[in-house]
């Protein structure tokens, strides 16, 4: 089981089974690739000052494609941005646990 980590300046936690992405199309070509092994997707919301995308817009990319991980943890200090994530995850992912919070619970 895979653990994916998106955020554009901080490291993936160093436990076993981490895969890191710090852009949105680094995120979703690993999304593609691991699909079927997603255990834990992890995500920031703000994801630099010259990106387009957010990690919101990371989880309608999975919602549009029908993958839901077992867990989805969003580790963003951006409080707007962390709250309108979680809602849509509890809302959209309704079989995951979802958190908030520190990077791997």
């Amino acid at each position: 089981m895979l653990k994916l980590f998106l955020d554009d300046r901080r490291s993936a936690p160093r436990e076993a089974g981490y895969v890191s992405a710090d852009d949105y199309a680094d995120f979703l070509a690993l999304l593609d690739k691991y699909r079927d092994c997603l255990e834990l997707v992890d995500l920031d919301y703000d994801l630099g000052r010259d990106s387009f995308f957010s990690g919101l817009d990371a989880l309608r990319y999975m919602k549009k494609h029908g993958m839901s991980p077992a867990r989805i943890n969003v580790h963003s200090t951006h409080i707007t941005g962390r709250d309108q994530m979680i809602r849509y995850a509890e809302t959209n992912f309704p079989d995951a646990l979802v958190t908030g919070g520190e990077s791997g619970f």
